[in-house]
């Protein structure tokens, strides 16, 4: 089932070629078709929540791991290094 659209409708009835039945059966329509790409929408929003969860989680465990290596590093060093450069 498919309608036309909807400046068309508008147009159609502002002329009198619209009938009260014909606009109620495409304003239904058009309704389906909304709830139906909200749906869709709502999926795809939910969807992209739970990959940045995800990777949210990922990240906090990346960061917390490093600063992990970087304290067990200080400890095994007294003196703290000044960056990359001093390890080369």
């Amino acid at each position: 089932m498919s309608t036309y659209d909807h400046q068309k409708i508008l147009t159609d009835w502002s002329n009198g070629t619209l009938t009260a039945d014909m606009a109620i059966g495409h304003a239904l329509q058009h309704i389906d078709g909304l709830y139906t790409s909200q749906k869709t929408l709502q999926n795809k929003v939910n969807h992209l929540e739970n990959t940045v969860k995800t990777m949210q989680a990922q990240l906090d465990r990346l960061v917390k791991g490093v600063k992990q290596e970087l304290e067990l590093e200080s400890k095994k060093s007294p003196t703290p290094s000044s960056g990359v450069a001093d390890r080369l």
